[in-house]
């Protein structure tokens, strides 16, 4: 029996030190680097007021989860309806308990007419019929033209135009005519009134604008800088 008891704790020896060895050099991974959040489009993000606020979005990564944007959580004190800068935290927890902050800051703005801005003059048509009259200067816009090109500057009430004309062969008719700054008010349907005088402004893409000048025989186009 004594011989049988040896035998045995033996061989238990001979298994303990056999799982022993295999482990030998395996230690668990702890993982203490936190997530990364990658926020989606413009931050800060600008909303008119009392316009629909779109979430933008975040992408997560971790270096042992992978990819875990699910897991995201967002909060946000957006107010459309109230001016001001806001803010969306978004919030994201790995597998091993780290966690990530990001922050997007939200501007919530009066919307801002689409005249505002600084216009500079880059084509004038003469569309009342026939070739431009000898007689008739026009606005300088040209690389070749003496003058520099007319420009004009909205402001939220009042607008600045700088004016150069030039003949035809690009020589300088007058040279720079400052006019203004002068009150403007928006009419609706892209009408406007400066200083009493009304006229119709055409948007078209490419951030430019067109004008009819001088009684609607010329077609101005101006380009936003």
């Amino acid at each position: 029996m004594k011989k049988l008891l040896i035998i045995f704790f033996g061989i238990n020896l001979i298994f303990s030190c056999s799982s022993d060895s295999d482990n030998e050099g395996v230690e668990a991974v702890q993982d203490f680097e936190p997530p990364v959040i990658t926020l989606l489009g413009e931050n800060p993000q600008v909303v008119f007021k009392d316009e629909a606020y779109e979430e933008l979005g975040a992408i997560a990564t971790d270096n042992v989860d992978g990819d875990i944007s699910n897991s995201i959580t967002i909060s946000s004190n957006v107010n459309v309806a109230q001016i001001g800068t806001y803010n969306v935290i978004y919030n994201v927890v790995d597998s091993s308990n780290n966690s990530a902050v990001a922050t997007r800051a939200v501007d919530v703005i009066e919307e801002i007419d689409p005249i505002v801005g600084t216009w500079t003059l880059i084509n004038e048509e003469w569309v009342a019929g026939g070739d431009w009259p000898s007689s008739q200067p026009r606005g300088c816009f040209m690389t070749s033209d003496e003058g520099s090109p007319d420009q004009l500057i909205f402001t939220e009430n009042s607008v600045t135009k700088n004016v150069w004309e030039c003949w035809q062969d690009g020589s300088l008719a007058t040279d720079l005519v400052v006019l203004g700054p002068i009150p403007w008010t928006n009419l609706g349907a892209n009408s406007y009134s400066i200083d009493g005088e009304d006229f119709e402004v055409t948007f078209i893409e490419n951030n430019q604008m067109q004008t009819p000048f001088d009684d609607g025989n010329i077609l101005q186009t101006w380009l936003r800088n």
